[in-house]
């Protein structure tokens, strides 16, 4: 029962048709803040790679006991991180903090589309800005408040700015 911005359940086959007619491989993450078995039960959750979201423990009846994974703005970043070396597995901390040259990346920055509505999106959306790549700040249009991605934009940390509308 999530609603959803308009246009983002058909919004990544638009895209992923666009990128195939053109002879590019798109990949789509999400790094949230939000809870991982609310995102896995959205009609879009099967368009991501990796989902990564705060996760709880839960017991044998399914009951959350406590929070297994809790993902920060600071956080974030190191999903970026592992998601430009390859390094998706979050157990695998050794190929995450191994010297990597910028030329061997899996995904370098600059090929990255960073979408981001959230303060804690700040610190993803500046680190892709920073080394090339593309942030895009979006607001909830129906509220009219652009206050938070002007300010965004005034900081150097986003490079566009758009209304969270997916539609065609």
């Amino acid at each position: 029962s999530v609603k959803l911005f308009p246009g983002v359940k058909t919004w990544f086959g638009r895209v992923n048709d666009h990128c195939a007619e053109n002879g590019l491989v798109c990949e789509h993450y999400i790094i949230s803040s939000g809870t991982y078995e609310i995102i896995q039960g959205t009609p879009i959750a099967k368009y991501f790679k990796r989902i990564y979201a705060c996760k709880y423990m839960y017991d044998e009846n399914g009951e959350a006991l406590w929070p297994a994974l809790a993902i920060n703005y600071t956080l974030k970043t190191q999903y970026i991180y592992r998601i430009s070396k390859g390094t998706l597995d979050v157990t695998d901390d050794y190929n995450l903090n191994r010297q990597q040259d910028e030329s061997l990346r899996r995904i370098a920055y600059h090929n990255m589309i960073y979408i981001g509505d959230g303060l804690t999106d700040i610190p993803c959306m500046k680190l892709v800005n920073a080394y090339g790549g593309y942030s895009i700040g979006v607001f909830d249009d129906r509220k009219g408040d652009k206050t938070k991605v002007h300010q965004m934009m005034k900081d150097d940390r986003i490079g566009y700015f758009a209304p969270a509308n997916y539609e065609e």
